[in-house]
């Protein structure tokens, strides 16, 4: 029993001194993040119209054959046609790009014989023509057209420097962007103070248009193609935020 009473004592001693220390310690401060400040965040497009200066043309043939050798020979034999009257314009080789060649099966299933039969093959062929005098874009067409293509993919009218129209859109995205924040600034009762933040989504370019119908037409009629370019639209978008402050 002696030695458990002299135990005891010391055990006491010990929590309590842990205890005045601890409580002697300095009280811990609640580490706080301050808050951001209040912004307004604003999405804007700026877009500016500029007449082209080159046209990018896509023409190809068709063919379709019992066999892929009689489809490809077919094939090779009017596209070398078309390729020579499109060289005859006076279109440099460096413009003129063969963008697809492809060989396929023409299959389909046989109720029959319950099983996908091949009833042939088709070999298609696309290139692709660029020039700088776009009054030869009809022409291109039609030199295609009469000697055996049976596609116009696509049709395109480019800008060679876009750098000038590229800023100018840039500058009305910003500027478009803050009186949209300005404005909504003043309707929540304060002002735009700064910008926070900008990010630049990457230029627009226009897609090739497709031509399908316009190749039929002009097949059928033996008219000349008529092409009008318009304008090109050159666009970029933006992304900010604004720091908001009360009046």
């Amino acid at each position: 029993m002696s030695r458990r009473f002299a135990v005891r004592p010391w055990v006491g001693a010990s929590l309590f001194s842990a205890g005045a220390v601890l409580s002697a310690a300095a009280p811990v401060r609640a580490q706080t993040t301050p808050l951001p400040p209040p912004s307004i965040n604003v999405m804007s497009r700026g877009e500016v119209q500029v007449a082209p200066d080159r046209a990018r043309v896509q023409v190809g043939i068709e063919t379709q054959a019992r066999t892929a050798a009689l489809a490809s020979q077919e094939n090779n034999k009017k596209q070398t046609a078309i390729l020579a009257a499109i060289r005859a314009l006076g279109i440099p080789a460096a413009q003129i790009q063969t963008l697809n060649y492809s060989v396929s099966p023409m299959q389909r299933y046989d109720e029959k014989e319950r099983k996908v039969v091949i009833d042939g093959y088709r070999v298609s062929n696309i290139v692709s023509v660029e020039t700088d005098k776009l009054e030869q874009t009809g022409a291109i067409i039609d030199a295609g057209l009469a000697n055996g293509a049976n596609r116009v993919a696509g049709l395109q009218f480019l800008v060679k420097n876009r750098d000038a129209a590229q800023e100018q859109a840039l500058k009305q995205a910003v500027e478009s962007a803050r009186r949209q924040a300005e404005v909504a600034a003043k309707a929540a009762g304060g002002e735009v103070a700064e910008l926070l933040e900008l990010s630049i989504n990457d230029f627009e370019r226009a897609e090739p248009m497709p031509m399908m119908a316009m190749a039929k037409m002009a097949d059928g009629a033996g008219a000349p193609t008529p092409i009008a370019e318009g304008t090109t639209t050159i666009a970029v978008s933006v992304s900010t935020r604004w720091r908001f402050a009360k009046r």
